[in-house]
């Protein structure tokens, strides 16, 4: 049935489990985060997408001036930015990918105005 199925365990030997990278995103004004497997994405063009679906707002990025998904001509409202490992602040496209994995704690969406 449905909770034997549930219970299976993996075959032993070269099964592994995913990997994932939660990390948790918060937009300015907006008192609770959303949590986001960054290993799902492919880069900063996916996760830039996926946030502006996620939050329904224009964003961007260090290497982008506005995001896929907005009006053209329209500017974005929001910068990613995120909390590295020494928690300091910084843009979301400062570094490659990969880095970025690496070091990101948090994302913070916040106001274009108050960067």
């Amino acid at each position: 049935g449905l909770a034997s199925r549930r219970r299976r365990r993996p075959p032993s030997g070269g099964a592994r489990r995913r990997r994932t990278l939660f990390v948790k995103v918060y937009m300015e004004g907006v008192p609770i985060g959303r949590k986001l497997d960054l290993l799902l994405l492919d880069g900063y063009d996916s996760l830039l997408i996926k946030l502006c679906h996620m939050f329904k707002t224009p964003i961007t990025y260090a290497d982008v001036m506005e995001c896929h998904q907005q009006v053209p001509g329209q500017k974005a409202a929001h910068v990613l930015t995120y909390e590295d490992q020494d928690g300091d602040w910084m843009m979301v496209g400062d570094v490659p990918w990969e880095l970025f994995l690496s070091s990101v704690k948090k994302l913070r969406i916040a106001r274009m105005d108050k960067c």
